[in-house]
């Protein structure tokens, strides 16, 4: 519990992610995960995106998205066919998680059910020595639930946006969720009057 009052024994990358906390953000990293499964104890993150939303603005070229690569040993699940024979670059998940760390920063963080999101980084960052994110979260589905008077009822992305008059993409990647939710989360927040 008391961790954090040691954190000699963090990672570098971890302790500059910690340092950044001594200011608010006013900035809004958009992230969208895909994983083998949806149990954060035996699946693993395969592919990671986000962008950034500062001052109602999508900023697309500082866009992040990477694909993560496990040696059979690190997982029990047959690879996405796709992911193993494309010559897409990908990461290990030590390198992943550090420049999802940096990309993150103090950033309050916007995704669709995205504390499962969360539980996912966090485990990874667990297997490095880390803590817990400490970045505020926004869901768009919760937010979404708000704006219609509902609670607690589950919308798929494309039901959402549909509902918004926000165009569908064919969503053939992360990044392509990922520019769903941000688009979702600016006109959520205007609905709802978010500063």
């Amino acid at each position: 519990m008391l961790q954090w009052l040691n954190n000699n024994k963090y990672p570098e990358f971890w302790k500059n992610y910690l340092s950044n906390f001594k200011d608010k953000s006013n900035k809004y990293v958009v992230l969208s995960i895909e994983s083998t499964g949806l149990n954060t104890s035996k699946d693993v993150i395969l592919a990671f995106s986000a962008v950034t939303v500062n001052a109602d603005r999508i900023t697309i070229r500082e866009a992040l998205e990477l694909y993560i690569s496990y040696s059979k040993s690190e997982i029990n699940f047959d690879p996405n066919d796709f992911l193993v024979v494309s010559k897409i670059e990908k990461k290990t998940e030590r390198e992943a998680i550090e420049l999802i760390v940096n990309y993150i920063g103090n950033a309050t963080i916007i995704g669709h059910r995205v504390n499962q999101d969360i539980d996912f980084l966090n485990t990874s960052l667990a297997k490095f020595d880390c803590g817990n994110l400490k970045n505020e979260a926004l869901d768009i589905e919760i937010m979404f639930n708000k704006v219609n008077d509902t609670a607690d009822k589950k919308y798929p992305l494309d039901a959402m946006c549909k509902t918004l008059g926000i165009p569908v993409s064919e969503r053939i990647s992360v990044a392509d969720d990922t520019f769903s939710i941000a688009i979702l989360f600016l006109k959520l927040k205007t609905i709802l009057k978010i500063k």
